[in-house]
């Protein structure tokens, strides 16, 4: 019958394709074998060791300043040691967090994204009852906390806060804030489900009570506090004393708000000019139209610019760039000149 296939042309393909079997890719790539792994889109390996040993590193500091500031506050021995530094996805890292739980959502400003800082019940019950005198009890009960509780745990919470700052006061100058306190993991949400996260995992020793803390950092924050690190292309840390007070100045001074100024043209008016202005009077300036105005930082000229408008607001292009100020030179005392003897 047309069309039908003998016995033995059935038996030369399956032996084409047990061989193709045998060594996959071989036909497709021209006879090159690859090697192929198994990659989770789900988790994705974001974070090469070497950075994630970075954050380690950081991060026991974070838990040497919040064990000596939190036992000063609370006033009892509070031991806090750095479990793991984990990569995760957000769904992972809120599938594990027991319910209730207590997660301060924080905005790390000038940093992008928020992050999320997790306290178990076995850790926010102990701390909440040293606060109020009481005294320690073993088997605490887990439940919601009321709002009064959530108000009264800011201040330990502020506490918090400050030392994560001053851990990377070194790197980068963070201004925590606090957006919001929730009890569910669910409604916690600082990052989507699959995004990649890194988890730093805290064991909270409490007197006899023992708990566990949790940061939660997106992918967006890491890789901005790796890029102050200088991780964001691998490790390069080999920098002489010179090159690292000249970062920590350039870092110190980024922050810093400096006026910037567009003058776009001055007149000389008298003493009865200005008296005598009123309503729809015009005053001539001594720049053209057209031409290009002043751009002062602080009280010397920086830049030429035109004037224009960007998105219903009066703006500046920058057109060039004025050369800097001469420095002052270094004063240098002449030596005194002898009185000419008389003739």
């Amino acid at each position: 019958m047309d069309g039908m296939l003998s016995q033995e042309e059935v038996d030369r393909l399956l032996a084409q394709t047990a061989q193709a079997g045998a060594l996959p890719y071989a036909a497709g790539l021209g006879g090159f074998l690859r090697d192929v792994a198994l990659y989770d889109f789900k988790r994705p390996e974001k974070f090469s060791r070497e950075q994630l040993r970075s954050l380690e590193r950081i991060h026991e500091r974070f838990a040497r300043l919040l064990s000596t500031t939190l036992s000063a506050y609370i006033r009892t021995n509070i031991i806090i040691r750095i479990e793991s530094v984990t990569p995760l996805s957000y769904h992972d890292f809120v599938f594990a967090l027991p319910q209730p739980t207590l997660i301060h959502v924080v905005q790390l400003a000038p940093l992008d994204g928020q992050v999320a800082l997790e306290m178990n019940p076995t850790v926010v019950f102990p701390m909440f009852e040293q606060m109020m005198g009481g005294k320690q009890r073993g088997n605490t009960r887990i439940r919601p906390l009321t709002d009064v509780e959530l108000v009264l745990f800011q201040r330990p919470f502020e506490r918090v806060m400050q030392c994560l700052a001053e851990t990377w006061q070194d790197f980068i100058v963070l201004r925590p804030r606090l957006i919001r306190a929730e009890q569910d993991p669910q409604f916690a949400q600082v990052a989507a489900v699959n995004t990649p996260v890194v988890v730093v995992g805290l064991e909270v020793t409490i007197g006899e009570e023992f708990g566990m803390m949790s940061l939660c950092m997106p992918d967006v924050v890491v890789d901005e506090l790796l890029r102050y690190l200088g991780q964001d292309r691998g490790i390069s840390q080999k920098k002489g004393p010179a090159d690292v007070d000249e970062d920590r100045v350039r870092r110190a001074m980024q922050p810093v708000h400096l006026p910037v100024v567009a003058r776009l043209g001055r007149s000389l008016l008298t003493v009865g000019q200005v008296r005598d202005l009123g309503l729809d009077d015009v005053v001539r300036l001594d720049t053209r139209v057209g031409h290009d105005i002043t751009v002062q930082v602080g009280d010397h000229p920086a830049f030429r610019g035109r004037v224009g408008q960007l998105r219903r607001k009066l703006a500046v292009r920058v057109t060039a760039v004025e050369d800097p100020p001469p420095r002052p030179e270094a004063f240098t005392p002449k030596a005194p000149v002898e009185p000419e003897a008389d003739a």
